[in-house]
């Protein structure tokens, strides 16, 4: 199978392909009926608008680590 840019298919263990793995990024658009249909996408553009960016998710991270009660331990914090 040709390989196409922004979707895998993942195989289990016994070499079947019952996974497939979609950039919602690239797909997104092409795949809100289907998931309207099978009943996923009832909250889709509502979740999605609350997932975080790469470099707030650091930045929490990076907080929790630091209210963890470590004491020996220091961090240095990487700006993007």
């Amino acid at each position: 199978m040709t390989p196409i840019v922004g979707i895998e298919i993942e195989k289990d263990a016994q070499g079947q392909d019952p996974f497939i793995r979609i950039d919602l990024n690239k797909y997104g658009k092409q795949l809100e009926s289907f998931l309207q249909e099978v009943g996923l996408n009832d909250d889709f553009e509502s979740e999605w608008g609350k997932s975080q960016t790469k470099k707030e998710l650091i930045i929490d991270v990076t907080e929790y680590i630091k209210g963890l009660p470590w004491k020996k331990w220091t961090f240095n914090i990487i700006h993007l």
